[in-house]
């Protein structure tokens, strides 16, 4: 586990899918649910639904990797990919959907999305043909039902949480990262009272049993949990050292959380965390 997170923050942190740990580049699709699958590979996750109607695929997550699931799912049916979800707009996920779009597929994701994905210079991503508004877009496809919900900013301002709800099964992309304090540099547009209250909302109001984490081989309920309570730690410590009067600086050196120490990379990165929930606090995002 440790040399898959060294290998991660250094995939994450410089976007280079060569960093990746050799056994990590080996496609893996995992069956959740009847249907539902998790495709895995190069430290990156997409959920994958296939119907008697089509396949629904969340993230392309890059152009070989967008191939390797492509191959993975022909291997379990002759379906075309008929719709694929954009969770947010960060290009390391996605960039690669034009293996989709060729076969005919239509690309949703929510409306605060549009204008940073006509961004890439690159022009690797495709634009969506749908986008919603409000705080949930509906899908239903061969018997399935696929839900993108819409908390408000948490790693980005237009992240969708996706959700199964009759197969209990939530997607969390880039908000949900459990085990690992990421790397100072991935923190520039967390907002992490945002990603706080996305954590809570999901807990309280939608019923899961099976979690896939945007970066993660795997996940759980469990993890999920573990994951709100280190945000909620978060707060509680930097929230306190700012009413009684301690500036950013002294608020780095003294905010510790023992009962995250076993995290990866806690000692290195903790402090800049506190700085990213000090400034969520008192800038408003």
């Amino acid at each position: 586990m440790k040399r898959f997170l060294t290998a991660l923050a250094l995939s994450v942190g410089f976007a280079g899918a060569s960093l990746a740990a050799e056994d990590d580049m080996k496609p893996v699709m995992t069956e959740l649910k009847d249907g539902g699958y998790q495709f895995h590979m190069a430290h990156y996750s997409s959920l994958v639904v296939i119907t008697d109607e089509g396949v629904l695929v969340v993230d392309p997550n890059h152009e070989f990797r967008a191939e390797a699931m492509r191959a993975e799912i022909a291997r379990l049916t002759d379906q075309p990919v008929v719709k694929v979800l954009y969770s947010h707009p960060h290009f390391d996920h996605s960039r690669g959907g034009q293996i989709f779009k060729d076969e005919g597929a239509k690309f949703i994701t929510h409306a605060g999305c549009t204008e940073l994905l006509a961004r890439d210079l690159e022009k690797r991503v495709v634009q969506p043909d749908v986008t919603y508004e409000g705080d949930e877009y509906r899908i239903e496809l061969g018997g399935k039902v696929v839900e993108m919900r819409y908390y408000g900013a948490n790693d980005g301002q237009c992240n969708s949480a996706i959700y199964m709800p009759e197969d209990k099964v939530l997607m969390a992309v880039d908000w949900h990262l459990q085990g690992f304090v990421n790397m100072p540099g991935r923190l520039n547009t967390h907002d992490y009272v945002g990603s706080l209250n996305t954590l809570r909302r999901v807990t309280a109001e939608l019923d899961f049993d099976t979690v896939i984490s945007g970066h993660m081989p795997s996940s759980s309920p469990e993890q999920l949990a573990e994951d709100l309570a280190f945000n909620k730690a978060l707060f509680k410590a930097v929230w306190d050292g700012m009413q009684a009067g301690k500036s950013v600086e002294e608020l780095k050196e003294t905010v510790k959380l023992p009962a995250f120490s076993h995290w990866f990379m806690y000692e290195q990165n903790l402090p800049a965390h506190v700085e990213r929930m000090a400034y969520s606090i008192w800038h408003g995002q």
